[in-house]
């Protein structure tokens, strides 16, 4: 009795001092660090939700956010085991030279990059998607934009504890990525169009209204994702790390039948800046094009060796990125740049073109891309580069 007398009072005092030294200030985001930890007792169990629990994973797995001092008790404790930590990524988009509008007309109906994805410089309209889910993991998105609004089937926010109904967004990022992807136009039909303006989107904000974004936010949006139906899991953000814990919810959105398409950075020209979780190989990575259809200079670079088979930190395919006008969380339009810009371009492609499954659409992807050449700007079989990886995916 003394023995388990003193084990409670013991672990009385751990979570107390856990407490304690997790608000003993009013920290800023950068003066708290998010971990993975699982508790190795039952006990010890039961007293991980006395901290602040962001969000609970396969195995008993949480992240929580403490202070420093905190982080180092519970990783000297072994009541628990520490799994690493969960790091701040950012979104994608770099700032062009359009500013902001409130005109709900855009300049352009159908953009640059739709022009050139559908390969018709003529085109009024797009078309496709119907039946398909994307899941646009991103800062949220404008739910009533004209242009999409029809096109959102769910809103929430994973950047609070847990899961949250709502994905309002400050930033604007979303919104922009939402509508390259899935725009219809509007109820009038005079708005802006997106690859896919038939799929289903799922706005989920994983990001804050800075533009950066906890992964571990991320991993939890990812396996929601995968649990709600999503066909495509589309992330215009990315960091220089991936712990094993969004290794895993990438993993098992896969094995759901999920494709997973991320950015590849902003960080180029230098070869291997390519950011995760794009560069995870169960992720299609996707580099950044300017009009021209030349690789961007921003644009992250892979390891690609040539051999058309794509390995962990290579970039995949590339599509347009640079001066993308799209749908603002003001209720009008803007053209910003990024490899941000281009995922979504890769995005919707997927959706308006679903084989049926995630492997067939990837191999698709591949193999329309590897049709054109990047350097030659025309059709022709060429291979696997750091800068454009397969090359460039098109409609036809």
């Amino acid at each position: 009795m003394k023995k388990k007398l003193c084990a409670i009072i013991a672990a009385v005092v751990l979570v107390l001092s856990l407490l304690a030294l997790g608000s003993a200030t009013v920290p800023s985001s950068t003066d708290k660090v998010r971990l993975y930890i699982q508790a190795t007792t039952d006990d010890a169990q039961a007293d991980l939700h006395a901290l602040d629990v962001r969000h609970e994973f396969a195995n008993g797995i949480v992240s929580v956010e403490v202070s420093p001092q905190a982080a180092e008790q519970l990783e000297n404790n072994p009541r628990f085991t520490v799994l690493g930590q969960a790091t701040q990524w950012h979104v994608d988009g770099k700032p062009g030279s359009g500013t902001a509008t409130r005109q709900y007309t855009p300049s352009d109906q159908t953009p640059w990059g739709m022009q050139a994805v559908y390969n018709d410089p003529a085109i009024t309209a797009t078309s496709g998607g119907a039946g398909v889910t994307v899941a646009v993991l991103d800062t949220g998105a404008k739910t009533n934009h004209w242009d999409i609004q029809r096109r959102i089937a769910q809103c929430k926010d994973f950047t609070r504890n847990g899961i949250r109904n709502g994905c309002s967004d400050a930033y604007g990022h979303g919104t922009h990525v939402a509508g390259t992807i899935a725009a219809d136009g509007g109820s009038d039909g005079k708005g802006i169009y997106g690859v896919a303006p038939e799929a289903s989107l799922y706005a989920y904000k994983v990001c804050g209204n800075s533009g950066l974004c906890w992964s571990d936010d991320v991993a939890e949006a990812i396996v929601h994702a995968a649990d709600q139906g999503a066909n495509i899991v589309s992330m215009s953000l990315g960091g220089s790390a991936l712990a094993s814990v969004e290794r895993d919810a990438i993993d098992y959105a896969v094995g759901k039948g999920v494709l997973v398409i991320a950015a590849a950075g902003n960080s180029g020209p230098n070869l291997n800046t390519i950011e995760y979780p794009g560069a995870y190989v169960k992720v299609v990575a996707v580099a950044a094009l300017n009009s021209l259809l030349s690789v961007a200079d921003f644009s992250s670079r892979g390891v690609n060796d040539g051999d058309f088979i794509v390995e962990e930190r290579e970039v995949e395919i590339a599509m347009p990125g640079v001066a993308v006008e799209s749908t603002w969380n003001d209720g009008g339009y803007r053209t910003i740049s990024g490899t941000s810009m281009a995922t979504p371009h890769a995005s919707g492609l997927a959706a308006r073109h679903w084989q049926g499954s995630a492997d067939a659409t990837r191999a698709w992807l591949q193999s329309r891309a590897a049709l054109w050449d990047i350097t030659a700007g025309q059709h022709a079989a060429v291979g696997d580069d750091p800068a454009s990886g397969l090359g460039f995916a098109t409609v036809g």
